[in-house]
């Protein structure tokens, strides 16, 4: 089987590919601060052809082309935001701003939305449907789908589909993550306040120990995994902060501390909810201190649909016979891409971009975090593809 027709211009197309993720690569930008992309992003589209709409998630813009028109409506997500870690790649276009990076791919994203429009420009005549390529701020925080959705642009694109991909460097070139079902974990935030008695630290009988309360607490959680969780459902419990004292012969009078649970269905996230604040008041009876529990932003899971991954498959094949894919491929990581999917059939592909020397993959949001850049071209590719044969079963 030949490669496909869209694939082919896509490797024409990889030099540019390359320069618009450099471009973006050097100018990081935080969440909802993406100006300086959204803006390199309108010129590009513009320039192509597509009409710029602005105004949805404060930095976010979507961009359509009207001659495309045919056939379901597609959204295409592309997320721009980058994160607050110190660059230690050594690649001639590094970030130029301290303590800023593309650790998680995002500067690939943004490249693979813009070839994905150059293409779309060049081949409009030859491919089915209508295309909107949705540039969204703030994935990393988890609050920009939800911006842009508050904001209309579901009810602006009134989309059939909505697909997106995600490149993974732990993988190489040539790998694909699709998978039908659930394959990103939800997760919630979660704040605990421990308020005790202080007191000295010679003597704690006098106190009411908030730090001791919270180490039996913090243990205690992780027991809803083991022990509340059906042990074929998935998730994990994580308290990532814990604060409290200032001297070390003071037992202080309260602890906070903060985390994220994740899991893989709804009733999961009953359980984890439930027993937290079950668990918080028993520990709080035990030693006789009060435990306030607050749960925060939360985020879906991600679950993509089994006959999107089905035209994804065959899209795949159509590119290159050659691609390994997995296909019970999961993460216990987050995405707000599962905001769009809750309310439209569609996926997330995970497309290998891992360098070819296994010791230059880095994880996700790893200092060190680098991409092979032809994955950028395969990217754009099974997109449109994966479009074309939705297309063509409408």
């Amino acid at each position: 089987m030949s490669e496909s027709r869209t694939y082919q211009f896509a490797k024409t197309l990889q030099d540019t590919a390359s320069q618009h993720r450099r471009h973006i690569h050097r100018n990081p930008e935080l969440a909802f601060q993406e100006l300086q992309t959204a803006e390199y992003a309108a010129k590009e589209l513009d320039a192509l052809g597509f009409e710029v709409k602005r105004g949805f998630g404060k930095t976010g813009l979507v961009a359509s082309m009207a001659a495309l028109s045919n056939g379901p409506r597609f959204l295409l997500r592309f997320d721009m935001d980058a994160l607050a870690v110190q660059e230690q790649t050594g690649l001639d276009f590094a970030s130029t701003k301290a303590g800023l990076m593309h650790a998680c791919g995002h500067d690939g994203h943004v490249a693979i939305g813009l070839t994905v429009a150059k293409i779309l420009s060049e081949l409009k005549g030859e491919l089915n449907g209508c295309y909107y390529l949705l540039f969204q701020p703030a994935e990393e925080i988890g609050q920009g789908a939800a911006a842009m959705i508050a904001d209309g642009v579901l009810d602006f694109i009134q989309p059939d589909y909505a697909l997106a991909v995600h490149l993974w460097g732990e993988e190489p070139a040539g790998w694909l993550g699709i998978t039908p079902g659930p394959v990103m974990a939800g997760c919630k935030d979660v704040s605990i306040r421990v308020r005790g008695v202080g007191g000295h630290g010679g003597r704690p009988q006098k106190a009411v120990d908030s730090i001791l309360a919270s180490a039996h607490l913090i243990t205690a959680l992780q027991s809803i995994v083991s022990r509340k969780l059906d042990p074929l459902d998935s998730g994990v419990y994580s308290i990532t902060q814990i604060h409290a004292g200032t001297n070390n012969n003071v037992i202080p009078d309260s602890v906070f501390m903060s985390g994220k649970p994740r899991f893989f269905t709804t009733e999961a996230e009953e359980v984890i909810v439930t027993s937290t604040k079950q668990i918080s008041e028993g520990v709080a009876e035990a030693f006789g201190c009060e435990i306030e529990v607050e749960f925060g932003t939360s985020i879906p899971p991600t679950i993509n649909d089994a006959a999107v991954c089905q035209a994804a498959y065959m899209a795949a094949q159509k590119i290159n016979p050659e691609f390994e894919i997995g296909k019970n491929f999961k993460l216990m990581g987050s995405e707000d891409m599962s905001l769009f999917l809750q309310m439209v059939p569609g996926a997330i592909f995970f497309v290998g971009a891992g360098k070819e020397e296994p010791a230059k993959r880095f994880p996700l949001h790893h200092p060190g975090f680098d991409i092979d850049e032809s994955s950028l071209v395969t990217a754009a590719s099974l997109l449109l593809e994966t479009c074309q044969q939705l297309a063509k079963s409408a």
